[in-house]
């Protein structure tokens, strides 16, 4: 299985993002103020009322993961929301925005729809992972099962980075700091679908939000991971340079009776063709999770 064969041509693809026109977008307001955005659909037919709830990675926009939620959003219900750090998010300054306040959050996202958690799958992806983690462990969250998509232990940024926004204003980072991560990720990853998303969801950043989250960076998510127990599916890449498969691999052994799902590259998970084969393992993970 090549990663060659799930490169659709730069220039001419399109993505449709059918489920984010469709869907009904919605301010959840958490308990300490601060409102998130969530988005959904609920099918026509959805038999066995298994509910989705997706959760994409540090600062992710809508084109990262849009093919992936078209492919699976026609089959559940299918929830989706943004984190604090996002620019779609209302906070304040007062806000917290620590590795206990994300893990609240998603608890309360799910009291706030009155999900059935026996009948929900949660999907994190990369530093996703490690809040819905903190949700778990912290704030009591058990769903039937989860999804870890490159699932990271610590905060990936480079250190020097994060030292300059401990240190300097929330406006400087905009033009200083910023700028250095986008070089860094043109030269740690390969041109392409991935580093172009990249290098999108930087330039919309807010330098606020990123700077109140700053405390994240210091957390080893592995003391949440040694204590999951509901089943699991992790993916691992051997080409991703961020999301390394040591991540993977470690935190495989860490959640007992979870399993590996290799995949060759950033395009199948987020590309058609690739991506309808993705989506059909998740699938194929939730129906044995959750048979009729």
């Amino acid at each position: 299985m090549s990663e060659d064969n799930y490169a659709p041509e730069q220039e001419t693809y399109s993505q449709e993002k059918t489920f984010w026109n469709q869907s009904i977008k919605e301010y959840v307001t958490m308990s300490d103020g601060a409102e998130l955005l969530c988005f959904y659909s609920k099918p026509e037919k959805n038999p066995n009322g298994i509910t989705i709830l997706f959760g994409p990675g540090f600062s992710t926009d809508v084109p990262s993961w849009t093919d992936l939620w078209d492919e699976l959003a026609p089959y559940y219900d299918f929830y989706v929301f943004d984190s604090r750090e996002k620019s779609t998010s209302k906070v304040k300054w007062g806000h917290k925005a620590d590795m206990d306040r994300l893990g609240q959050d998603i608890k309360e996202i799910v009291d706030h729809f009155k999900f059935e958690e026996r009948k929900l799958i949660v999907i994190s992806a990369s530093f996703g992972c490690s809040t819905l983690a903190r949700a778990m462990v912290g704030y009591g969250l058990n769903p039937a099962g989860i999804v870890f998509i490159g699932p990271s232990i610590k905060f990936i940024l480079p250190r020097k980075i994060l030292w300059l926004a401990y240190v300097i204003p929330s406006f400087v980072l905009q033009y200083i700091a910023f700028p250095i991560v986008k070089l860094w990720i043109r030269l740690i990853i390969p041109e392409g679908f991935q580093r172009n998303n990249y290098q999108g969801f930087i330039c919309g950043a807010n330098a606020m939000r990123w700077k109140k989250t700053i405390s994240i960076s210091k957390w080893n998510a592995m003391v949440d991971y040694e204590k999951i127990t509901a089943p699991a599916l992790i993916t691992k890449d051997s080409k991703d340079a961020l999301h390394t498969v040591s991540f993977s691999d470690n935190i495989s052994t860490a959640i007992e009776g979870s399993r590996i799902l290799e995949v060759p590259g950033y395009n199948y998970m987020h590309l058609r063709p690739g991506v309808k084969e993705f989506a059909q393992s998740l699938k194929d993970f939730i129906k044995e999770i959750l048979p009729n």
